[in-house]
């Protein structure tokens, strides 16, 4: 409707103004909450722009290794700004876990522990080098195992009430977590260090042989590695993070 009609049916007293004030105010409340959602949107924005401004390349440590009686930084050359895509990011990622493995000894640091430059590492290196290489013995030789038991849930009768299918899904549950917990000591008897799914293994034919004996009683396992040793390797605090 636009002004002139809108003044004729004024005139005319063809127009409820109580429905027309309520039509304005509608429409006026529309018209402000389209706005706030632009200036919100906008704002958002700006913020998710200034958290990936880039930031100066870093020097991500990977690991620590032993070499002539030295501990020896494994290191990553990291862009933040190139890790914006979850491509990019999964890569770079998965670069850092090859740069760990098939190694005797290696005291390994989570994705993304990075210094501001190489100086910095070392001068880290240098503070922390005693207890990097009492590490390294004592993780020598060993590698990560993860062990989990898989059991379905049983699945519902129809023939049986609530309170029954409710009753069979407990007592499934609380089997499950005694053979779960059967399964965890029996394999943590093979190994150096446990906790919860993960397994500190050295003797890699004695927890293979306890993987065997579990299956042969048919248990279904996931099982998971060797990986470095992420989950018992005792890092020096201010590299913790």
């Amino acid at each position: 409707m636009d002004e002139a009609e809108l003044r004729r049916r004024l005139a005319a007293r063809e127009v409820d103004v109580t429905e027309l004030v309520a039509q304005a105010e509608a429409d006026a409340r529309a018209d402000v909450a389209e706005t706030l959602r632009r200036l919100f949107a906008e704002d958002l924005l700006e913020r998710a722009l200034a958290a990936v401004e880039p930031s100066p390349p870093s020097v991500s440590l990977v690991g620590v290794v032993e070499a002539d009686g030295r501990a020896v930084p494994i290191v990553q050359e990291l862009d933040p700004s190139s890790l914006r895509e979850t491509a990019a990011l999964e890569t770079a990622a998965r670069a850092h876990n090859d740069l760990l493995l098939d190694r005797d000894a290696v005291v390994p640091f989570r994705f993304g522990t990075a210094f501001a430059s190489r100086e910095d590492l070392d001068r880290w290196l240098r503070e922390h080098e005693a207890e990097l290489l009492a590490e390294l013995d004592r993780l020598r030789g060993a590698v990560e195992w993860g062990v989990e038991v898989v059991a379905t849930e049983p699945r519902p009768d129809e023939g049986t009430g609530y309170l029954e299918q409710r009753l069979a899904v407990g007592v499934a549950t609380a089997d499950r977590a005694r053979l779960a917990e059967s399964c965890r000591r029996r394999l943590a008897e093979a190994a150096l260090e446990a906790s919860g799914d993960a397994y500190l293994v050295a003797d890699q034919d004695a927890f293979a042989g306890v993987l065997s004996e579990l299956r042969n009683e048919d248990v279904d396992l996931r099982v998971t590695g060797p990986w470095p040793p992420y989950s018992f390797a005792r890092l020096p605090a201010t590299a913790a993070t």
